[in-house]
């Protein structure tokens, strides 16, 4: 036992003895170390199909060791090219106080050199854009940044909602609707959500906007099928985002209907 301590005691002396008369070392961990680059992104930006005719992409540049400029580099999802999207001119202008850059994209923007459809309405719900970004440093170093931005398709009815109306039943009668639900987006022009307030129990609708005319179709997601109330107004109203909605299925003792109007929140 004291042969195996007086050994330990023997390899640390060593170690010590080896750091602290060699130079090189010390230098490996510090004087050598390259620092700088760090900026701060904009994290996530939900790109509604139809309703996002440009937004701004924020970065901020803290002050600290100079960066002349920032290259953007975009890519899209199942896309294995990534192009250049931009340089951004910085002038190491953060060596003195903190920078924010904002940078504007529209749809045109988006799709350069990535051969992407035109009409926006064509893309999948759920898929984005990745935004990377390299700090071009003052010695010409340039340092990958562990920061992205990314622009989810999204579609303009995604969202919360607070909706109220009435369920009525053929027997047990009318009972009240007034909660907050979230229309998830299927397509361009497309989301479901709770139907009445039975989302608890696995009751979902389907809607669906014509573009044209902002007429909505209720329509079966999942397992209940869901159709419109013949003769009642069902729309979306674009100025004020509120979803106008008559609906039913149809159970064992007759027709379940709800009547309700979803307002953005």
């Amino acid at each position: 036992m004291k042969k195996l301590i007086f050994s330990a005691l023997i390899l640390l002396f060593t170690v010590f003895a080896f750091v602290s008369c060699d130079d090189t070392f010390d230098d490996l961990m510090t004087g050598d170390v390259n620092t700088g680059g760090m900026l701060d992104p904009t994290g996530g930006v939900p790109y509604k199909l139809g309703g996002t005719p440009s937004f701004d992409v924020e970065i901020v540049i803290p002050k600290g060791p100079g960066i002349d400029a920032v290259e953007i580099y975009r890519t899209y999802t199942g896309k294995t090219v990534s192009v250049l999207d931009q340089t951004v001119d910085v002038g190491f202008a953060n060596t003195a106080a903190e920078v924010t850059k904002t940078v504007n994209y529209t749809y045109a923007d988006l799709i350069t050199g990535l051969s992407m459809p035109d009409d926006e309405s064509e893309l999948a719900i759920g898929d984005a854009w990745t935004l990377s970004y390299k700090s071009v440093m003052e010695d010409g170093r340039k340092v990958d940044v562990a920061s992205k931005t990314t622009v989810t398709v999204a579609n303009k009815y995604a969202g919360y909602y607070q909706c109220v109306g009435v369920f009525s039943h053929p027997t047990a009668g009318n009972r009240p609707i007034n909660e907050e639900k979230f229309l998830t987006p299927i397509d361009a022009n497309s989301c479901w959500g709770p139907a009445g307030d039975l989302g608890g129990s696995g009751y979902f609708v389907r809607i669906t906007v014509n573009p044209v005319d902002n007429t909505v179709i209720c329509s079966t997601w999942d397992a209940i099928e869901m159709i419109n109330v013949p003769g009642e107004p069902n729309y979306w109203d674009p100025a004020t985002g509120v979803f106008h909605l008559a609906y039913f299925y149809v159970g064992g003792t007759g027709n379940r209907v709800m009547r309700e109007t979803w307002t953005p929140k």
